[in-house]
């Protein structure tokens, strides 16, 4: 099973930060809410800290543990390890040279995510209605 620590990020307007995969990482080109693997015996809010300054350029200064899951996909199984961002420094931007944007939780159904990413789309589009 792959640990992953999963990052929802909103703006002032109650939009929420996405991201487009790379063309090299898995799932390709599908958009996803930043994040990535928890390492061998690191702290989750560490991964998450490491995660968003690596792929985001912020810095996670507190952030709320909101729900997790698994998730098998075909040829892996993932832990998605969610957690809410209430406060960081920093402006956020493509740092490994993707597309980020904001979008309201009701235009999430609009983008490809990759299939795992349905609990927490739901969940998102759940507390905005």
């Amino acid at each position: 099973m792959i640990h992953v620590v999963v990052g929802i990020i909103k703006n002032q307007s109650g939009e929420v930060l996405i991201a487009q995969r790379p063309a090299h990482k898995y799932c390709p080109g599908l958009w996803e809410f930043p994040g990535g693997k928890v390492e061998k015996n690191e702290d989750v809010f560490l991964a998450l800290q490491r995660e968003f300054h690596e792929e985001i350029g912020i810095q996670i200064i507190s952030a709320n543990p909101w729900f997790k899951f698994e998730y098998t996909y075909p040829d892996r199984t993932v832990l998605l390890d969610n957690w809410c961002i209430t406060n960081y420094s920093g402006e956020p931007f493509g740092a490994e040279g993707q597309l980020i944007r904001w979008v309201s939780p009701n235009e999430l159904v609009q983008y490809h995510f990759p299939d795992g990413n349905k609990a927490i789309i739901d969940r998102l589009c759940e507390i905005n209605t």
